[in-house]
Order: structure tokens, then sequence, then C-alpha cells
């Protein structure tokens, strides 16, 4: 148990430190994007061209919040402040709150299961999808996609650009079976992503809580006490420091 709690933990600070630079990104793309667009009204010819070459900048920024809500949900998750409904937990007797627990935690990560795998399945779909800007015709008169070709190739048609770094990423995702076509389908896959990670967790709390029970009083009295602590340093880390005249200053 200390293992997966020390994965667990792991794993959410990763998920932290990514939501801290996929906002960050946002803000720099978003704040970019404005600048720029506002200096197109003096008619500068470089301005409109970065302009037209950010074409990708709204897509991101769609895409970048549909990250962070799901990374916020995860997250969420691991603090144990996803939404419930707790009204008979909170008066229930401490046998009976744990089992409660239990059996709610492991259920709700049975269907988050399930909606990580339903949304895996619309993912799949916009995947396979390619569309015509991201396709050239091979000297055979075959349909290939531009990262499958060569520079040369693409740079012999008009209005055909290589996205090297998605290539690299599409090569990476091909190497472990996921098909990826398009860049906006490749970032959908945080949702699914984060579903199962979401459904992970509650499932592993069930199963902690119910042999927390198994356990006994003595076991359970030590988790409540755990838990009272973390919920006291969270409210704590929330509170604004005191002022000097709280203090007695003048």
């Amino acid at each position: 148990m200390q293992l997966l709690r020390r994965i667990d933990h792991a794993l959410a600070r990763g998920e932290g430190v990514l939501t801290f630079l996929v906002l960050l990104s946002m803000v720099l793309v978003a704040g970019f994007s404005a600048g720029i667009r506002n200096i197109t009204r003096f008619d500068l010819p470089w301005a409109s061209a970065l302009l037209t070459d950010m074409w990708w900048a709204d897509s991101y920024l769609r895409r970048g919040t549909l990250w962070l809500a799901f990374l916020g949900a995860s997250l969420a998750t691991y603090n144990h402040k996803h939404i419930s409904i707790d009204v008979l937990v909170r008066i229930a007797p401490q046998r009976a709150r744990y089992a409660m627990l239990s059996f709610a935690s492991v259920a709700g990560g049975l269907i988050t299961l399930a909606l990580a795998y339903s949304f895996l399945t619309s993912v799949e779909l916009n995947l396979i999808e390619r569309p015509l800007e991201f396709e050239i015709l091979s000297a055979e008169g075959a349909s290939i996609h531009v990262c499958d070709t060569t520079q040369e190739s693409v740079d012999a048609v008009e209005g055909v650009d290589r996205p090297t770094a998605f290539c690299v990423v599409r090569s990476v995702l091909h190497a472990v079976g996921v098909p990826a076509e398009t860049p906006g389908a490749t970032l959908q896959l945080m949702v699914p992503l984060m579903c199962f990670i979401i459904a992970l967790r509650l499932i592993a709390y069930g199963i902690g809580f119910g042999l927390t029970l198994r356990a006994g009083p003595e076991a359970m009295r030590r988790a409540d006490e755990v838990e009272h602590a973390r919920m006291a340093s969270a409210h704590a880390a929330l509170q604004l420091p005191e002022s000097s005249n709280d203090k007695g200053g003048v």
C-alpha cells in the first residue's frame, strides 16, 4: 500500500506540473496572439503573415481548456475534493461509514472506467480521420500522410507543410499501437487517459477503505486521525497570513 501511495503521490505531482505548464503556455499563446492581432491594425505585412501562421492558436486554447478541466478533476480526486453526496457518510457510525465509502468509491471507479472506454471509442474515430491538408499523393497516385513522406516531397506540393513536432509524437503513438492523423485528435487522448487515472484512484481508495474496515476499530481510528490532519493542513494552507495589526502591532 505504501508503494501505491508513493506512486499516486508522484503521479499527482506530475499532474500538477503539467497543469502549470499547460496554463502557462495558454497564457503566453493567448497573449501573443492578441498582441499580434492588435498590431495588424497598422497594416504591417509581417504581422498579418505571423497571425496567419498562428492558425492553430484558437484550437490549442480550446484543447488546453479541456486538458486543464480533466487534470483538475484528477487532482481533485487525489485530494478527495471531488463532488460527492456525503450526507449519510457524515452521520453514519464508523463501520457503516467505511463500508459506504468503500462501496461508493469502487462503484464510482467502475462507472468512470466505463466512461473512459466510451471516450476512447469516440476519440479513436477522430484519430483515424485524415483531412486533406495532412495528405499528399505519391508518384504512384496513392494517398500518403505528410509525416510518412520526405520533406522534399512535401516541399514540392504547394500549400502543404510538414508538422515536424506532431510527426515525432505521431511516430511514438504508432509505435505503441495508437493511430493518430491530426494534432487536434491526438490532444483529445487526454480525456480517456485522465478518466482512466481517476477510475484507478477511486477503485484504489475503495479497496483501501475496505481494508481499513476489515482491520478493525483501531485502524479506522488511525485513518480518521490521518484524514483530519490532512484536512486541517489543507485548510491552514488556504488561510491568509495574519497582518501585524492582528498580532498587536500599531
